[in-house]
Parts: C-alpha cells; structure tokens; sequence
C-alpha cells in the first residue's frame, strides 16, 4: 500500500510556489479584490517594486545558473512574494509581449524546481497532486532509485520532451506501472508543469489595454501607474535589442526572418524547451542562410539541458560535417504547418513555400533598398 501523506502549505511554503491553488485562495482571502488605487498605495508599494523585479529578474539573470541559495526561504517576505506573482503577470500581460511572458514563466519555473529539490517530499506530492493531478505518492519500499513515484503516464507527458538518454521509460525502475524517482528528477518533470500552468495564465482573459485598467481612475493615480508601466517597458525593450544584437552575426539578419523561424528562435534565445523538429529546422536554416556553427551553438546556450559536446554534434551533423555528410535543409511551409510551428502566415508567407525563401526575398527587397538610397 502506498504512502500518501497529506499536507498543507505554510505561508512561507505559498511564497515559495505563488503558482498554486492555495497562493491563489491566500491572495483572495487576504486581499480580495485589489482596485488599481489600492495597488499604487504607499502600503502596496513594496509588493510593486518586488512584482516588476521579477519581472526583471527573469530577463536578466542567467536561468542555467539559477541556485538554491539565491531562493532561501529566510530570504522571503511572504505576503509580498505571494502577490507580487499575480502582479507581475498582469503587468506583463499589460505589456503584451509573448517573448516576456515565456521568460518569465521559465524563470518562475525554473526557481520552483530549484525549491522542489531541497523540499519535503511530502509537500512534493501535495503540490504535484493538488495542482496537477498527478498519481504521485511517496516511494512504498526503500530503494536507491528514489523516494518518490508517479504514474507511467504522468512520467511520460512531461519526461517526453526532455531528450537525454536517462530519461527514456526504459531506463527507469518500472514497478506496477510507476516509476520510482528522486525528488531531483521529481522537481525537474514538475518544472515543466509549472512553466506550462503560468504561461496558459497569460491567455486565461483576453487581451488587456490600459484603456480598460485605466477608465475611471482618478487622473493622478492614473499617470503614476502609466510611469511604472512605461519604464518596465522601455527596459525590457532595451534588454530584447540588447539580446537581438548579442545574438546577430554577420551578414546573417534576424529581423528578416520568416514568422516562423523568428518564433523559434526567440523561443530558444528565451530558454524555452523547444521541441527536436523545431531545433532541427531552426539550425538547418541559419546553416542555409551562412551562420557558423560557433555562433548556432552559442544561441542554444540558453537552453535548460545545454550541453556544449552534444549541441556541437547535433549542428555539425546537420551541416553535413559529420555523419552522413549531408548538408540538411528547413522544412517547407507545409511540414511546418503539419508539426504545428507555423504560428500565422503574413503577406510574404502568402508567396513563397519555404521559410529560406521568405529570407531571401526580404534580404533581396532589403538590398535594393539600400541600393536605390545610395543613387547619386
């Protein structure tokens, strides 16, 4: 029989995962429903400050290496760190750009897995449980292959888009149809979960204007938040070209990449787990368009499970350096379309086939451009 302990969360244990839903029934009964006068109030100002530092911190710290002691919980003040979590989502949602929020929801994410790692493995299961509906239960006979076990089903929905080779169903202590795990591994699958529960956050209520904060508010109330809001955004502005130009080589021009390969990218330069055809068409393409194999390897860096000696492989394989010695190409318009990377065709999309030859014709309009600016 397993042992499936109950247990309930501290306020010290919300302010850690401000994503569940005893954080979310905590900022109810505590706060209930905050008008925009009460959050730019003296009183809520700290948790202001702290919501739009999430914000930040999550753009400008290095996700890779993100450490437990940075999130010690003597470290938190927890009314202020469990609502500035809400906070900071309705301010990026205000915002509305989706690069951001993937960000931050990898960020939030990635500090939970770090807390879930050093946590009782009691209130892992109450959190994996409750929130997720997880088969989770602690481990019914002592093993070295871990405290804790899951479902074979709820193993395999987040384990399948982690690629190493530990990973694999096959490699795991399989007993009765569960999988026995450390809380390490544990916090690393629920990591997903997380990072997948706060972006479907940012398209739980449609697109937000300031328009629709802002009716009715008392004029000065009104440009103090638009202040706020107005430098967050100028700096996250200033960190994506900063990003734009850190990752920009050469000749090769992110700015006219086709709808589909600028997702892609993004979504890698931004940490996201990008599934393997989306790497796969990613590098062929700035293979195809004359970025070197340094610089490609160097735009995986951000990536959870990096690993320089494998990526290396993988895009030298590709570039037809090693292996079979083919030179691969992206996939068309229509497999894209098939494997769900095509987020929305544009104008140019409309007259061509193939995400190289959107490139092209762009960089092509882009020099005639400049040629005929040049004329005497």
């Amino acid at each position: 029989m397993s042992r499936l302990v109950e247990t309930s969360l501290t306020e010290q244990d919300l302010a850690k995962y401000p994503f569940t839903v005893d954080a979310a029934e905590y900022v109810k009964k505590k706060f209930g429903f905050l008008k925009l006068e009460e959050v730019l109030s003296p009183d809520f100002k700290p948790i202001l400050d702290r919501a739009i530092l999430r914000i930040k911190d999550s753009v400008t710290l290095v996700i890779k290496e993100l450490s437990y002691q940075a999130f010690k919980p003597e470290k938190i003040e927890p009314y202020i760190e469990i609502l500035s979590f809400p906070l900071a989502i309705a301010l990026l949602k205000l915002i509305g750009d989706s690069y951001f929020e993937k960000r931050f929801a990898l960020f939030e994410a990635k500090k939970a897995s770090i807390n879930l790692e050093n946590e009782e493995p009691e209130k892992i299961v109450e959190i994996a449980a409750k929130n997720f509906g997880w088969r989770i239960s602690l481990a019914d006979f002592d093993n070295s292959h871990g405290e804790l076990k899951i479902h074979f089903k709820d193993y395999l929905k987040n384990a399948a888009k982690i690629r190493e080779d530990e990973w694999k169903l096959i490699n795991q202590f399989l007993v009765g149809g569960e999988v026995y795990l450390t809380r390490k591994k544990i916090a690393r699958l629920l990591e997903e979960e997380i990072r997948k529960h706060i972006e479907a956050k940012f398209d739980e209520v449609g697109k937000v204007t300031f328009f629709d904060v802002l009716e009715g508010v008392d004029e000065e109330v009104r440009k103090e938040f638009l202040d706020e809001i107005n430098n967050l955004k100028n700096f996250l502005q200033a960190r994506k070209k900063d990003i734009a130009k850190e990752f920009s080589f050469g000749d090769v021009k992110p700015e006219f990449f086709p709808p589909c390969i600028k997702n892609l990218y993004m979504d890698v330069l931004s940490g996201k787990d990008v599934p393997h055809i989306g790497r796969f068409t990613l590098t062929a393409f700035l293979i195809q368009v004359g970025m070197g194999i340094d610089e490609i390897v160097k735009i995986y860096t951000s990536t959870t499970d990096f690993d320089e000696r494998i990526t290396r492989y993988q895009v030298e394989h590709i570039a037809g350096i090693v292996g079979g010695k083919t030179k691969y190409k992206p996939l068309n318009c229509g497999n894209m379309k098939t494997h769900g990377l095509c987020p929305g065709e544009d104008k140019t999309c409309m007259k061509v086939k193939n995400p190289l030859t959107y490139y092209l014709r762009i960089l092509k309009t882009s020099l005639k451009r400049e040629k005929w600016k040049q004329r005497p």
